[in-house]
């Protein structure tokens, strides 16, 4: 089984993004890290829902393979 591709993409540049948010942001004002902070929030939990979508896609795929 291999999940989706666009799915660890998409949590990679969250996971990057938020990486960069917490360690990297001294010089920018809280409005500028705020934003920042929330994509990369966002982002995270996109990819994460991507995968345990298509984690399902699949299980349900291999059950119904199994019964035939």
């Amino acid at each position: 089984m291999s999940l989706s591709k666009s799915g660890y993409l998409t949590l990679f540049v969250g996971i990057i993004l938020l990486v960069v948010s917490i360690f990297f942001t001294s010089g920018l004002n809280l409005t500028a890290w705020m934003i920042l902070f929330i994509v990369s929030l966002i982002l995270c939990t996109v990819g994460i829902i991507m995968l345990i979508i298509h984690l399902m896609r699949q299980i349900k795929e291999d059950k119904a393979r199994k019964l035939q």
